[in-house]
């Protein structure tokens, strides 16, 4: 199975066994460069974002960045239950590298430090949310459960999958 998004465009294409579906979906985040996340205001629009990766012990706030540009491997699908990520989050291994940046002292963004950490756990998955922290997000709920059943037969039947992340 392979999936193609462009970050620029609306649409997820999926190619499963010679047949193509296409199902609406975006790559919107809130961050500095659009001005849809504030500096010095962690309790509105410039709640802080913090690194998602294997350290547990170090997550620096970071500004969100859309999914990378390449190719990536999808896991299998997790359910979920908050509204942001339910009723599926679909994994993959995509990663790259953010700036981390300091925190004022009401908690707020403040700058950039100019050091930088591996952010990981981009996904897709549906959501009630306009924007997202830099995962694909499916605009209907049943294309994520027909997607996750997609997946999960692939899984069943070892076969590879992946989503190419392109823009432009």
């Amino acid at each position: 199975m392979r999936l193609k998004f462009n970050r620029d465009g609306d649409l997820l294409i999926c190619r499963l066994l010679g047949q193509i579906r296409d199902i609406k979906a975006d790559c919107i985040v809130r961050n500095e460069l659009n001005g849809w996340r504030t500096l010095h205001d962690p309790d509105g629009r410039g709640k802080v974002i913090y690194a998602m990766n294997d350290d547990p012990h170090s997550k620096p706030p970071v500004m969100p960045r859309r999914m990378p540009l390449g190719t990536w491997n999808i896991g299998k699908p997790r359910p979920r239950f908050d509204p942001y990520k339910a009723p599926f989050y679909i994994p993959t291994d995509a990663e790259q590298w953010l700036e981390t940046w300091s925190l004022d002292g009401s908690g707020g963004y403040d700058k950039p430090t100019f050091r930088k950490v591996l952010d990981m756990a981009y996904g897709l998955h549906f959501s009630t949310s306009g924007t997202t922290v830099g995962c694909i997000k499916i605009h209907k709920e049943r294309d994520v459960e027909w997607l996750v059943a997609q997946i999960n037969g692939e899984i069943a039947r070892e076969s590879s999958i992946s989503i190419q992340v392109t823009e432009g």
